[in-house]
């Protein structure tokens, strides 16, 4: 009985030295709980009077959201670290001053109670805080019914997430207290060990996209692993946003796993600080750092990852010189490591002490350099055997559309790959990538070489991510991508309409264009017409997908404004039926007849590639498109086409002769696909604009007179071509 008495009189006394602790913490919760409940609620009421909110239902439920929203996840984590801090500094500051050292150890106290008071005593002031902030704030928002189970469901986990990692940042911040014996070095001490992980994996991100080819984030993104901080920015928005899309189960699905891990950490750090506590030494207050043995270690790692900083700064300005990187990472660990020493012994004279950890980290920071710049450990090279690899997924289709799930929530493509792609035919893969390793890709005098994004899924559970590259205008790569593209696996993983027939019954709208059309579609025919379209695909190869171009397009439109485009092609012959069945389908080709007029426009691209590429500034424009590109005196701008207005010619062709020559030269822009290199097949210096008689019957958007088009490459009519001419401009 007199030792619990004693501990309870040893917290009660703890408290009354920590009244200032009391009032920051209080404050500083009512401003982050019930201030922002009445600043989103006032708001909120201001906007429905202002007739906002077309419905009750509509306003209400904006109602509840904000209150989750204040009450919840978004709010929170500044005041946490920041009670952290101070209530974690005040506490232990005594351990910093030498006479305060002396008289807490004369008290017949024993060190590890004086410890638990001291710690259960913070957390009992952000406990008594933040739940009576987060009361009032229910309070706040009940009052004005604002408050369902949802809400309620949101704040309870909010809190149970905001206070582990207020324990794991207060953790931390004891650990640095116990490392250090000043209070500014324990506030850096603290941001380092919170911070450190996230800077590392930052500085090996850029590194990584500075000298590696093959980097990839499209299906697996790295992260920090026991970063509380990293955790709390990458979740905590779209956790508010959560319980109303994946309900509370959904919700704890996600909070729950971040706080068992959240959990084990405060465990370990708290652990790690209760050492150091004991271990101590009683002259350490006043000092840098407590520890002296742990100075030379401090110093490298913190000295590396500043110069690879620095080299990371000098290598954007001097647009990559490896030479000023590395040199600049060298002067960066030199003056990292002094620092280091003189912040030690707060003595300039310390500059090169110890020179043997300085040598260290300057050994390191060159070896780093180089595993980077020369790919020592093989990540550029990586390709795996085909008896390691379960399954492969590759992203060969920018997809024109956006991927959903069941309740019509939002789905990356990447995500999307990952939970439907399972390629099995790795093979065909891995020889791809190994030729993509072995090749010079970009001496061939025709190539269209895009990066492609490819997940291998190893055997052994393990997902890695990488960068390869495929020359689609390579014929020997056709065989390979024919085996990928043309299987069922991939097409079900790269295209929705493959696999999802449900989301089919709940089409909102439908249309078809060949371009310049537009006809609507029943959206309750869409099944009949996913029907026929998966049948076709059966027909789907990357021949097809690069050879041929489109004739159509089908756009659907789902709930909450999810939409897929369904490319269609000449020999989709089912779709084109079902299309013919509903007097929507018309070629590709236009009749001329339909047609008023064409303005072509030449912005003459090539010309000012070529003056960038001479040096020069411009064209004389009195000496004609042949003409050599000499130097003029007025400046040549840029448009909003990106083409100088200097070398910019218009003109429209309304003779019918003229018009029927055009047409079948021409292909619509509304129609491109990334499967095709737009550089090499159609003219990037033309915009095709067509208009139509206001009498035709053709079924052209009536809310706009025409649609654009574009050459194809090498079949651009003379006419056209000299009636556009830089010589035509200045007649």
């Amino acid at each position: 009985m007199t030792s619990r008495n004693s501990f309870w009189a040893n917290c009660i006394e703890n408290h009354k030295r920590r009244i200032w602790v009391w009032i920051v913490s209080v404050l500083g919760q009512l401003t982050v709980y019930p201030a922002f409940v009445m600043i989103y609620l006032s708001r909120i009421r201001t906007w429905y009077a202002q007739g906002i909110y077309r419905t009750y239902e509509e306003y209400h439920d904006v109602m509840y959201r904000v209150a989750a929203e204040a009450l919840g996840f978004r709010h929170a984590m500044v005041s946490a670290v920041g009670l952290s801090f101070i209530i974690g500094i005040q506490g232990f500051a005594y351990l910093h001053d030498k006479r305060k050292v002396d008289l807490y150890h004369s008290v017949p106290v024993e060190k590890n109670r004086r410890f638990l008071v001291v710690y259960l005593n913070g957390i009992f002031i952000y406990l008594v805080s933040t739940v009576f902030s987060v009361l009032l704030g229910i309070v706040i928002a009940a009052a004005q019914n604002a408050v369902n189970d949802l809400v309620l469901s949101e704040v309870g986990l909010a809190f149970i997430w905001n206070l582990l990692f207020f324990l794991v940042v207060y953790h931390t911040v004891i650990l640095a207290v116990m490392l250090t014996g000043n209070r500014l070095i324990t506030v850096c001490m603290a941001g380092a060990l919170l911070l450190y992980e996230p800077i590392l994996y930052e500085l090996n991100t850029y590194m990584q996209y500075a000298y590696f080819e093959t980097v990839s984030r499209t299906y697996v993104s790295p992260a920090p692993k026991f970063s509380a901080v990293y955790d709390y920015f990458s979740e905590a928005f779209d956790l508010s946003d959560s319980v109303w899309t994946k309900g509370v189960g959904g919700l704890a699905e996600v909070v729950l796993p971040y706080c068992g891990k959240w959990l084990i950490l405060a465990v370990v750090i708290l652990a790690a600080a209760w050492f150091c506590y004991r271990k101590r030494p009683s002259e350490s207050a006043g000092k840098a750092i407590a520890f002296v043995k742990t100075e030379p270690f401090l110093k490298v790692i913190l000295a590396v990852p500043f110069s690879i900083g620095v080299g990371i700064i000098i290598y954007d300005a001097s647009n990559g010189s490896n030479s000023l990187t590395v040199a600049s990472m060298l002067i960066g660990g030199v003056i990292a490591c002094a620092a280091a020493e003189v912040i030690y012994d707060f003595d300039i004279k310390s500059l090169i002490k110890h020179p043997l950890s300085g040598g260290v980290a300057i050994v390191g920071i060159v070896v780093i350099f180089l595993i980077y710049k020369n790919d020592l450990l093989g990540y550029d090279k990586y390709v795996p055997r085909e008896g390691q690899v379960e399954s492969v997924a590759m992203c060969l289709d920018y997809y024109e559309g956006t991927f959903w799930k069941e309740d019509f929530s939002s789905y990356t493509m990447a995500d999307y790959h990952k939970d439907h792609m399972f390629i099995t035919d790795v093979e065909a893969v891995l020889a791809l990538a190994s030729k993509s390793q072995q090749e010079a890709v970009g001496d061939k005098e025709v190539c269209d070489v895009r990066v492609v994004p490819v997940l291998y899924r190893l055997k052994s559970g393990r997902e890695v991510g990488r960068n390869i590259w495929i020359d689609f205008a390579d014929p020997a790569n056709e065989a390979l991508m024919n085996r990928i593209v043309g299987s069922e696996e991939w097409k079900e993983g790269a295209y929705q309409v493959m696999t999802d027939g449900e989301s089919y019954n709940q089409v909102q709208a439908m249309s078809y264009s060949n371009g310049a059309t537009g006809v609507a579609l029943l959206p309750e025919d869409a099944q009949r017409l996913r029907n026929a379209y998966v049948k076709d695909m059966e027909k789907f190869d990357f021949t097809l997908a690069t050879k041929e171009r489109p004739c159509g397009r089908i756009d659907i439109l789902f709930p909450k404004y999810r939409y897929t485009h369904l490319y269609v092609y000449e020999n989709f012959e089912n779709t084109i039926a079902y299309l013919n069945e509903q007097e929507a389908f018309y070629p590709v080709q236009l009749n001329p007849e339909d047609i008023a007029d064409i303005t072509v426009t030449n912005y003459h691209y090539d010309l000012k590639d070529e003056a960038i590429y001479t040096g020069q500034a411009g064209y004389n424009l009195a000496m004609g498109a042949q003409a050599e590109a000499v130097v003029y005196d007025a400046p040549v701008y840029d448009t909003p086409h990106g083409a100088s207005t200097t070398t910019t010619v218009s003109t429209t062709f309304d003779d019918e002769e003229q018009i029927a020559q055009i047409v079948p030269v021409i292909y619509p822009s509304y129609l491109t696909v990334s499967w095709h290199d737009g550089t090499q097949e159609m003219d990037r210096n033309y915009d095709i604009y067509v208009t139509f008689k206001k009498d035709t019957t053709y079924p052209y958007d009536r809310t706009q007179r025409g649609v654009y088009y574009k050459f194809y490459v090498g079949q651009v009519p003379d006419f056209v071509v000299e009636a556009t001419s830089l010589d035509a401009k200045t007649e």
